[in-house]
């Protein structure tokens, strides 16, 4: 069996990630830019389920951070898949948006994706009948790359935030069509609001910037989703090991939704 990078994976929707693309049977290389204590656990999670991990330290920004966890996934077999899930965020109206803020937002969540997708399919691209790999993790090599729901319609406040994720979109596709004819596939997974650390650090801006509490901003995302409850890590890691599998080999291309309806696409 093959490995799986997965940026930022030490937590979070990356966490769920990770976990996920174990019970599928992924080793699992874990990208990480801070906390190695969270990225530990998630290795120890993966382990459990009788996978090998690596945990790999880097800012994804850095072109030599995805050779790093190449390197990993190499030596643990070989790339069987690759998630860019790393990202950050900032909320703010457009004209408040600071061009060192945006400029930080288009270097994690763009140039970082272009980096480990690059990585990805130049090492796809090396290996002898990509095509036609059929073992069940390679599959000619699977890329998955985490947009948001913002990434196909724009909100307010979030408007730096989602041209990054717009982009990603636009990347995938562009990947997908160039790397289809050997097998690898590309797509992006647009989860919903999830409660993490980085959407509740968004509820707690905005609550300052609508002068409401962080309860009510809560329940105002809350309203916003039919389904009625929040994106979970295991939502998105279930859509990223679904894509990953045999299951998916005829899907490329693609921005899958993961939010309960709150945006329809």
């Amino acid at each position: 069996m093959t490995a799986a990078v997965v940026t930022g994976g030490g937590r979070g929707l990356g966490r769920g990630i990770a976990i996920a693309l174990a019970d599928g049977g992924f080793d699992v290389v874990i990208g990480y830019g801070g906390q190695p204590d969270a990225a530990a656990a998630t290795a120890s999670d993966v382990r459990v389920r009788g996978r090998r991990a690596e945990v790999v330290c880097g800012d994804v920004a850095e072109a030599a951070t995805a050779k790093l966890l190449l390197d990993a996934a190499v030596a643990l077999g070989g790339l069987g898949a690759w998630v860019n899930n790393a990202g950050v965020s900032v909320l703010a109206p457009v004209v408040e948006t600071s061009p060192a803020e945006f400029t930080r937002m288009l270097d994690v969540n763009v140039v970082g994706v272009l980096h480990g997708l690059q990585a990805a399919a130049r090492w796809f691209q090396s290996q002898p009948d990509s095509a036609s790999a059929s073992t069940p993790a390679a599959c000619g090599g699977r890329i998955v790359n985490i947009a948001s729901d913002l990434g196909v319609s724009a909100a307010p406040h979030l408007g730096a935030y989602s041209a990054t994720k717009f982009a990603v979109v636009g990347l995938s596709q562009a990947a997908a069509l160039e790397l289809a004819p050997l097998g690898v596939t590309v797509n992006a997974v647009c989860p919903g609001t999830a409660e993490t650390d980085m959407v509740l650090a968004e509820r707690a801006s905005e609550a300052e910037l609508c002068s409401l509490s962080p309860e009510e901003v809560r329940a105002s995302y809350l309203r916003a989703v039919p389904a009625g409850r929040f994106c979970t890590p295991a939502d998105v890691g279930a859509t990223v090991a679904w894509l990953c599998s045999p299951a998916a080999a005829y899907v490329t291309g693609q921005a899958i939704c993961v939010n309960g309806g709150s945006v329809l696409h």
